[in-house]
């Protein structure tokens, strides 16, 4: 088995390979409960290289918890640049930390407060990486197979309809109405 400094090395690298070209720097957020939990949380900012492109916040260390291997890391994508970001996967990857509260995609979070500013949306959804695909999604053997999960911000009708209907219902209404995933107050599609 890898040991963790070098787990955690392979997944720097995963980050930096996978956005080769974009500054990537840490944005690391340290207060609250996380490190009690993820003694080896992180987080990562990567910088986008065209204007209106999305930022993306993306942690590295949840995979370390609680898994010898296949755990899991997350990421959020954003239109600018907030240390919010940070906190919000803290709090992910906190309640992850808790084996009664793994998260997987189709997760729906609720996270008691807008996920941006003046945002109506107030939840999230544990998703594939769609945006990225699958060379985002698995890490390689030396990074743990860890697997990175995208968190999307959505509305409470949005989380209702999810657990009324199914997931792909919804991701086809995202696919059908084209919804901007980076704007930080989009309409509800329910």
């Amino acid at each position: 088995m890898i040991e963790e400094g070098g787990r955690l090395a392979a997944l720097e690298h995963h980050i930096r390979g996978f956005w080769d070209g974009h500054i990537v720097e840490p944005a690391t957020w340290e207060r609250g409960p996380i490190l009690e939990r993820v003694p080896r949380f992180a987080t990562y900012r990567v910088r986008p290289l065209r204007v209106g492109a999305a930022w993306v916040y993306v942690t590295v260390g949840c995979s370390l918890v609680g898994a010898s291997r296949e755990g899991m890391e997350f990421f959020i994508m954003c239109p600018f640049a907030d240390e919010v970001h940070s906190e919000t996967l803290a709090m992910v990857g906190h309640l992850h930390s808790f084996e009664a509260h793994r998260l997987d995609v189709g997760t729906v979070i609720a996270i008691g407060r807008p996920w941006m500013g003046e945002s109506r949306m107030d939840h999230l959804l544990v998703s594939l990486p769609y945006p990225y695909g699958p060379d985002l999604e698995w890490a390689s053997r030396e990074a743990g197979w860890a697997r990175f999960l995208w968190v999307l911000p959505i509305h409470r009708s949005e989380a209702e309809f999810i657990k009324r209907r199914t997931l792909d219902d919804f991701e086809s209404l995202m696919d059908d109405a084209g919804a901007n995933v980076i704007d930080v107050d989009r309409d509800p599609l329910v």
